[in-house]
């Protein structure tokens, strides 16, 4: 009844001509992709949880972003014991964010807006509570061996089972957990509440598949893949080796090994690929591009291979996180430069890059490197070749928020205990968004909210950015603008360091509105002349956008030869681009 509801409620979108995919077949290409964490966007009950009726009454706002797709983190069936990535039931909408006509009713609002829709999918475990897991434990056929069940090494001096090696969960302890019921050991790379399903059962790859069929028939324009890395471990289950990180602050996290076993193994393509089919398969019969994107290993060669080879097209492009992991404080231009160049050097030809600045397990772009710089990293990825993704806040300048160890959540954060909980917790990028100054930001009418605002509301919200004359959220608009025109989506891409500080770039097509775009890392203001490392720009460029701090505003001629940079910030420049680029 479901499916059949939902094909109803598609076929209406369908009838206004806002099919996925009908305008562009290769939309997911230069697409801006706005990450929603359910939980934190809107609460519409009162009950301090974000939900799918808030997610609804948001669109209109989140279309006049200009973004492109939203991209929903989980929001099926959980114990939410790591916030949805625990699934209980693929197939059913948790009653935390609402009931199955409260997602129809959001798919529909979407497509009539004339965005898409992916979902986060998680194939490398369910919860403890799903039915599979539940029968597995039992013994029950045909789930005995849906997930990684090893028996125990013996009996320790305290009495204890041993766990059949030293693998070490993510979220810190021991990989295994021991079952009363079945008397073996689970694996578990997450929580204790997250077994891992055992992908070497062809019946587990076929349940999964039969999952991305499902939420493909009712209408979404495809997922992203969580955790793949994990999805195979080695077949002798050896114990891992030390990685002697003189940073991991304790012998039993994730850091204090070496991940030979557990990630990145051979087989991990083989299912991302059986996933990639599925995909495949329904666009060949229903003539609309859907998209896969993923996490990846931090491994550069490694995550290559995520995207496939000439003959076998894997994910249509995994996670780029360099300009987190790479731009500081302390950044300067040609780390920057090298930060760029690392992915699209090492890219096979002919695919798709992307940028990340920040999702909903890193600290937000703003509190790593300050307000001014965030704007001016945004400038940068927004008018890169390939994809943009952004996290839901980045275009307020949100920035963490403080959470006491009483107030943590996070299951990450409390393995930790209270003396490590706070290098570990992702809380702190997961608060609620700031609507306006009222009560708890707008974010919801009760009287709490499930982790704190943050304490700068009153001065970073939609609201007054709406009414400010330049701020962070107008500066955003018209960067996801400049992706719209053909020189983003397809033009020639210059990159150049002009010194030690300084970072410029060109989009150009013969013919077109293009775009300089010039970032200042120093904390102070500078003159650049660009004229001789960019011959084919004219004279003087108009400003498209600069940073809140800029003494040149929107619609200034600005001299080619001396362009005024404000500190940590930058500046779009327009032009019209020569027939022939120099």
């Amino acid at each position: 009844m479901k499916l059949l509801t939902s094909l109803a409620l598609l076929a209406t979108a369908l009838l206004f001509g806002v099919a996925c995919g009908q305008e562009d077949p290769n939309w997911y290409k230069t697409a801006t992709y706005y990450q929603v964490y359910p939980r934190s966007l809107k609460d519409t009950n009162g009950d301090g949880i974000g939900d799918l009726k808030g997610i609804t009454e948001s669109i209109p706002f989140l279309k006049s972003l200009g973004v492109d797709c939203i991209w929903l983190s989980p929001i099926y069936k959980s114990p939410m014991k790591d916030f949805g990535y625990d699934i209980a039931d693929f197939y059913t909408i948790d009653p935390i964010f609402g009931t199955w006509e409260d997602f129809e009713e959001l798919l529909a609002t979407i497509k009539a807006a004339g965005l898409r829709l992916l979902m986060d999918l998680i194939p490398n475990h369910t919860s403890n509570e799903h039915e599979w897991f539940i029968k597995s434990e039992q013994g029950v056929q045909p789930y005995v061996d849906y997930y990684v069940w090893k028996p125990s090494k013996g009996i320790d001096a305290n009495g204890s089972q041993i766990p059949p090696n030293n693998w070490l969960s993510a979220f810190a302890g021991s990989a295994w957990k021991w079952s009363d019921r079945r008397q073996m050991f689970y694996l578990h790379q997450f929580t204790v509440e997250q077994p891992d399903l055992n992908y070497r059962n062809p019946l587990v790859l076929a349940e999964m598949q039969n999952v991305f069929r499902f939420w493909l028939q009712i209408g979404v324009d495809g997922f992203r893949i969580d955790a793949p890395a994990h999805i195979w471990e080695h077949e002798d289950f050896l114990d891992e080796p030390p990685s002697n990180d003189p940073n991991c602050p304790a012998p039993d996290q994730f850091c204090a090994l070496n991940h030979t076993y557990v990630k990145d193994q051979d087989e991990v393509y083989d299912i991302l690929y059986a996933f990639r089919t599925v995909v495949d398969e329904f666009e060949a019969s229903s003539g609309e591009i859907k998209v896969l994107m993923s996490e990846a290993s931090g491994d550069l060669g490694l995550t290559m291979r995520y995207y496939g080879n000439d003959t076998h097209n894997i994910i249509h492009f995994p996670f780029n996180f360099y300009l987190i992991w790479e731009i500081n404080n302390s950044t300067n231009a040609p780390s920057i430069e090298a930060a760029i160049l690392r992915w699209l050097e090492a890219m096979p030809v002919g695919r798709t890059a992307n940028y990340v600045l920040g999702n909903h397990d890193n600290g937000r772009l703003a509190s790593r490197v300050g307000r001014e710089f965030a704007m001016t990293n945004q400038m940068i990825a927004f008018l890169l070749p390939g994809a943009m993704i952004s996290y839901m806040g980045e275009e307020l300048n949100m920035e963490n928020t403080f959470v006491s160890w009483e107030q943590t959540q996070d299951p990450q954060g409390c393995n930790a205990g209270p003396e490590l909980y706070t290098l570990f917790s992702r809380d702190p990028e997961r608060t609620p968004y700031q609507w306006d100054d009222s009560a708890f930001a707008g974010f919801t009418n009760g009287s709490s909210t499930w982790l704190p605002v943050n304490e700068n509301y009153v001065n970073v919200n939609v609201a007054a950015e709406e009414q400010a004359t330049l701020s962070p959220l107008k500066i955003y608009r018209r960067l996801a603008e400049t992706r719209k025109f053909e020189s983003v989506k397809t033009g020639s891409f210059d990159l150049r360091v002009v010194n030690d500080d300084v970072l410029a770039f060109t989009r150009q097509l013969p013919g077109e509105v293009s775009f300089l775009v010039i970032a200042n890392t120093a904390y102070n203001t500078v003159t650049v002349d660009v004229s001789a490392l960019f011959p084919s720009l004219p004279s003087s460029l108009t400003v498209f956008t600069a940073s809140e701090n800029s003494a040149i505003q929107e619609g200034d001629t600005v001299l080619t030869s001396a362009i005024i940079l404000p500190s940590r910030g930058g500046l779009v420049l327009s032009f019209i681009a020569v027939d022939k680029i120099i």
